[in-house]
C-alpha cells in the first residue's frame, strides 16, 4: 500500500542574487519564508565567507555564480572597532 504524502506548510520561496561586499563573488540566494515563523538566518559568501543575514523560516541556500573578482584568496575576517 502506498504512503500518504502530507504536504508542506505553505512556505514562500523567493531568491535573489548577490554580489559579495568584501571579496566581488557573485551568488544566488534561496529563501523559504513562513507567515509568523520567520527568523534571522545567517548565511556567507561561498568564495569568502563574509557572513550575511535575513529573515526566512529556514537556513537559505547559497549557490555561488561566479567566482571572486578581487584577485585574492583570503577568508573575510570580521573586524571589531
Amino acid at each position: 500500500m502506498g504512503q500518504i504524502l502530507r504536504q508542506e506548510p505553505g512556505f514562500k520561496r523567493s531568491s535573489f542574487v548577490q554580489s559579495c561586499a568584501y571579496c566581488g563573488a557573485r551568488f544566488e540566494v534561496l529563501l523559504s519564508r513562513l507567515a509568523g515563523e520567520d527568523e534571522h538566518e545567517d548565511y556567507a559568501c561561498p568564495e569568502c565567507n563574509k557572513g550575511y543575514t535575513t529573515h526566512a523560516a529556514l537556513a537559505p541556500l547559497v549557490s555561488l555564480l561566479a567566482h571572486r573578482s578581487d584577485g585574492k584568496t583570503d577568508s573575510y575576517q570580521e573586524t571589531m572597532f
